[in-house]
C-alpha cells in the first residue's frame, strides 16, 4: 500500500470508518469538531500549566517541543467534548468489541456464555472457557492523555514507532486482536511544513523488522479540529517542522481493560477532579471495571467512585 490515508467527512457511518482504520491502519476524519473547541482547549491548559512544565525533556520529545501530561485532568473541555466524542467512541467500539460499548447506540455482548462448568472425578468442578467470543474485552480505558507540540524548525523526523511498543520486549510478539486505538486530535492546522503526523498504512500487517520506504509513509495533513486514529501496529511519529510556527496536537489511546494503561490516570485524575465529570467520561478515564479486573470491594463496578458491588468479594 502506498502512503495514503482515507479521509472522511464527520457524517460518514462509523462502520464504514471503522472498517478503513481495521483495513489501512490508520483514518483521517475531518474538522469533526470547531477550531473554537480547540482555542478552549488551549486556554485551559495555559491557565494550568506553567510554560516550565511544558518544556519537553526526553528523547521523544525533546528541547524546543512542548508536552503536558495528565492532560484529562487540565482540560474539562478535552475530556468531555474530545475524549469522549460520539463518532470517536463509535468508530473505537467497532474495532475493539467491548462486551460494554461506550457508544449509546451500542447494544452489549454476555462473554459468560463462553464459560462452562465442568465436573470433575473428585467431586469438584473446573471453569473452562471454550468458542469464540464475540467481544474483544469487557470495556476500555485511557491509556495516556497529553498535549504533543512541534516546536518550529524542528530538525529531525521522530523515529517511526508503534503503540504496542510499550509492551515489549517483556511480550515478544503481540499476535491477538487489536487492543489499542489512538487518536491526535489537530489543535493547529496539521500541514507538510509544521510537522504532520506521519503515519505508514498497512504496517499493522508488516513483521516488526520490515522497515517503511519513502512511498509507504503518509501525512495526517488535515484541518484543525480533525483528528486521525491509528492501531497498535501501525507505525507512526512527528515528523520535522521547516514552518514558523509551532504544531499542537492532542492525543489520547484506547485501551482494551485488560492490559495496564500507559499514563497512570488514578495518579493524574485523582478521584476529587474525576467527580467533576460525567458518567461516561470518568469509565474511559478507567473509573470503572470488569468482573474480574480492576474490582473494589464495596465500590460499584460501573463507578467505582461511589458505593456498590464489583468482582467477586
Amino acid at each position: 500500500m502506498t502512503g495514503y490515508l482515507s479521509t472522511f467527512s464527520p457524517d460518514t457511518d462509523s462502520a464504514e470508518i471503522a472498517e478503513a482504520l481495521v483495513r489501512d491502519g490508520g483514518v483521517i476524519i475531518n474538522e469533526l469538531v470547531t477550531a473554537e473547541m480547540l482555542d478552549a482547549i488551549h486556554d485551559e491548559i495555559e491557565a494550568s500549566v506553567s510554560a516550565e512544565e511544558q518544556e519537553g525533556s526526553s528523547d521523544l520529545w525533546p528541547e524546543g517541543n512542548k508536552t503536558v501530561g495528565g492532560l484529562a485532568a487540565v482540560s474539562p473541555t478535552f475530556v468531555e467534548k474530545l475524549l469522549i466524542q460520539p463518532k470517536v467512541l463509535e468508530v473505537i467500539d467497532a474495532v475493539l468489541k467491548p462486551s460494554r460499548p461506550m457508544s449509546v447506540e451500542a447494544g452489549q455482548v454476555d462473554v459468560l456464555d463462553l464459560v462452562a462448568v465442568k465436573e470433575l472425578e473428585d467431586g469438584g468442578t473446573q471453569i473452562v472457557y471454550s468458542g469464540e467470543p464475540q467481544a474483544h474485552c469487557h470495556h476500555y480505558t485511557l491509556g495516556a492523555c497529553v498535549m504533543l507540540e512541534i516546536g518550529a524548525g524542528r530538525e529531525e523526523h521522530q523515529f517511526l514507532h508503534r503503540e504496542n511498543a510499550i509492551y515489549q520486549p517483556f511480550v515478544e510478539r503481540l499476535d491477538m486482536r487489536e487492543f489499542i486505538v489512538s487518536t491526535m486530535w489537530a489543535g493547529t492546522d496539521f500541514t507538510e511544513e509544521n510537522g504532520a503526523t506521519r503515519v505508514v498504512p498497512g504496517s499493522h500487517h508488516w513483521p516488526e523488522e520490515r522497515l517503511a520506504k519513502p512511498d509507504e509513509i503518509a501525512r495526517a495533513v488535515m484541518k484543525k479540529g480533525s483528528v486521525v486514529l491509528w492501531l497498535s501496529r501501525t507505525l507512526h511519529g512527528a515528523a520535522k517542522s521547516t514552518a514558523n510556527e509551532n504544531r499542537t496536537g492532542y492525543f489520547a489511546s484506547y485501551i482494551a481493560d485488560w492490559v495496564r494503561q500507559e499514563e497512570n490516570q488514578y495518579i493524574v485524575v485523582p478521584q476529587e477532579v474525576a467527580r467533576n465529570y460525567s458518567t461516561a467520561a470518568r469509565q474511559v478515564i478507567g473509573y470503572r471495571c470488569s468482573p474480574t479486573i480492576g474490582w473494589a470491594k464495596g465500590r460499584d463496578g460501573d463507578n467505582l467512585l461511589e458505593a456498590g458491588h464489583s468482582g467477586q468479594l
